[in-house]
C-alpha cells in the first residue's frame, strides 16, 4: 500500500459515496484529509469521526464547488490547518437523469 504520511489531501464531495471512500482510503494510508461537503454535515461528520477513530486527522469544510469563493476557502482551510496541500480528489458532482 502507498504511504502518505505527512501529506494533506482535499476530497470534494467527501460526505458520502466515492468521496467518503477516497477520504477513508487516503487517511488509511496516512494522509491528513480535508473533506469538502455541500450540505450534509451529519454525513461528513460520520466520515471524519471514522477517520479520527482510526487515528487519522480529518477536517470537514462546507463548500459548494460551483462557487469560486467557496473553492478558495476550502483550499485555504487545508493550507491554514495543515500547512500544505498535496493531493486533490475533485469528486463532487451530481447526476441528473434525463427526462
Amino acid at each position: 500500500m502507498i504511504q502518505l504520511a505527512g501529506k494533506v489531501a482535499v476530497v470534494t464531495g467527501g460526505s458520502r459515496g466515492i468521496g467518503r471512500a477516497c477520504g477513508l482510503a487516503l487517511a488509511g494510508a496516512g494522509a491528513r484529509v480535508v473533506l469538502g461537503y455541500r450540505q450534509e454535515f451529519a454525513a461528513v461528520e460520520r466520515t471524519a469521526a471514522e477517520i479520527r477513530k482510526g487515528g487519522g486527522e480529518a477536517l470537514p469544510v462546507q463548500a459548494d464547488v460551483s462557487s469560486d469563493p467557496d473553492c478558495r476557502r476550502l483550499m485555504q482551510a487545508a493550507a491554514e490547518t495543515f500547512g500544505r496541500l498535496d493531493i486533490l480528489v475533485n469528486n463532487a458532482g451530481i447526476w441528473k437523469e434525463a427526462a
